[in-house]
């Protein structure tokens, strides 16, 4: 009999996604609340956490009394509207163990497109806070963040993975270089106030980038930001009139939707008379139309082209990762067995407890005949039955705790079905 799910881990990934198959799956952060909610009062999951990000959205969960790594897939897959055999394909399904290894991985930012990029440690903690927020996470999901959120400390301060880790907006820098050469003297338009595209402007301000406009839905931020770039605030609705003048065009928006279309910026090419055009789109769901390529003199480029950029210095730290990667597999496995133990012990002690109140229930059963002993012997007769209960489960109680110690979670759970306790009883 397989060993009952404590953990899954279900989503898509960079890996193995291409972007459009992970932004029709990204959810949008004021849509998490609710989906938790769902999930929790559809009994797919009793604790859920919802990382997603722009390389990867992913499910953590504790599951309910409907919830299993195929549901929770097919839930995925129907919340984004993304159905068929060929995307059920890039979802990964993990369970326990290998779950817990796969989250402590993502966080140490060793399954990053940028191996020590230190953005997915508070993309983490924000999908972990949002789940707190909505009482999505219980007592197995509050342990297993912090203690992935410890693991990914120890990989930075043990190892030297951040050290020569090429972030987004070197990433970005280096595909404006490829196009427009020199950035002295050059202008950029920062459409939305996303944490990537503000890396991208900052790094291309330090490349000697001139000047940065900013463009947002909520004006106020717009011009909040624009002072920390020393540049200028504009409405969003005017971005079409600075096309023409701006070499790069950066789009960071949590939109969801196509905000610059082929159409609507093919008329600012005619203008900008044979200048090239740089425009990232930084967004999951893309905010840029890819038909914009068609234009003449315009390049645009995503997040799967930064990727390209950015894993060109993987080799420089791939010593380091190969020491992060046995800090995570070693404490992933001793972690794990830590929870095992743990939920071996209660479920030893709901074995122990049965089998004493049938003891206790027999002797009741036997008062009338118990009544006619002296205290000493009922004494003994209560003595008798306390050691003839030790003595039949002290065997098989050892052997599952040798098991639990050894990993061996199958032959755990075959014998507590035996005893018929229930997952229910877990910690």
């Amino acid at each position: 009999m397989a060993p009952e799910e404590r953990l899954i881990a279900v989503g898509v990934s960079h890996h193995t996604a291409p972007l459009e198959v992970r932004e029709r799956l990204a959810v949008a952060a004021d849509s998490i609340p609710t989906l938790l909610t769902r999930l929790r009062d559809d009994g797919f999951s009793n604790e859920t956490v919802l990382l997603s990000t722009c390389n990867r959205v992913e499910l953590y969960s504790v599951p309910g009394v409907r919830g299993d790594a195929n549901g929770l897939a097919r839930w995925l897959a129907e919340t984004g509207g993304v159905m068929g055999r060929d995307v059920e394909s890039t979802i990964y399904r993990l369970h326990d163990q290998a779950a817990l290894h796969h989250i402590f991985r993502v966080v140490s930012s060793l399954d990053s497109v940028v191996l020590g990029e230190p953005e997915i440690v508070g993309q983490f903690k924000k999908a972990y806070r949002l789940s707190q927020e909505s009482n999505a996470a219980g007592p197995v999901m509050h342990r297993v963040m912090d203690r992935a959120l410890a693991v990914a400390k120890k990989v930075r301060t043990e190892t030297n993975i951040a050290r020569e880790a090429v972030s987004v907006g070197r990433a970005g820098v280096e595909l404006a270089r490829q196009v427009l050469g020199s950035l002295e003297g050059r202008s950029a338009l920062l459409i939305g106030a996303g944490d990537h595209g503000k890396v991208v402007a900052r790094s291309l301000l330090g490349y000697g980038l001139t000047e940065i406009v900013v463009a947002n839905r909520t004006f106020g931020n717009a011009v909040n930001l624009a002072q920390q770039f020393k540049g200028s605030a504009i409405p969003l609705h005017e971005v079409e009139r600075y096309f023409p003048r701006v070499d790069v065009v950066i789009c960071s928006t949590g939109a969801g939707k196509i905000l610059i279309d082929r159409d609507q910026l093919a008329g600012a090419v005619s203008k900008r008379r044979g200048r090239s055009l740089v425009m990232i789109d930084l967004a999951v769901p893309r905010n840029i139309d890819p038909g914009v390529n068609d234009l003449g003199g315009v390049y645009r480029f995503d997040l799967d082209d930064l990727a390209q950029i950015a894993g060109r210095g993987k080799e420089a730290r791939e010593v380091a990762a190969e020491e992060a990667e046995r800090i995570v597999e070693s404490e992933s496995e001793r972690y794990w067995r830590q929870i095992m133990n743990e939920v071996v012990t209660q479920r030893i002690g709901t074995i122990v407890q049965t089998a004493d109140a049938v003891r206790v229930a027999e002797l009741e059963r036997l008062r009338s005949t118990l009544d006619g002993l002296e205290p000493d012997q009922v004494a003994a007769v209560d003595a008798m039955t306390r050691a003839i209960v030790k003595k039949l489960l002290h065997q098989p109680l050892h052997q599952v705790r040798t098991w639990a110690r050894e990993g061996e979670i199958e032959s755990v759970e075959s014998l507590f079905t035996a005893f018929g306790t229930r997952k229910e009883d877990d910690v």
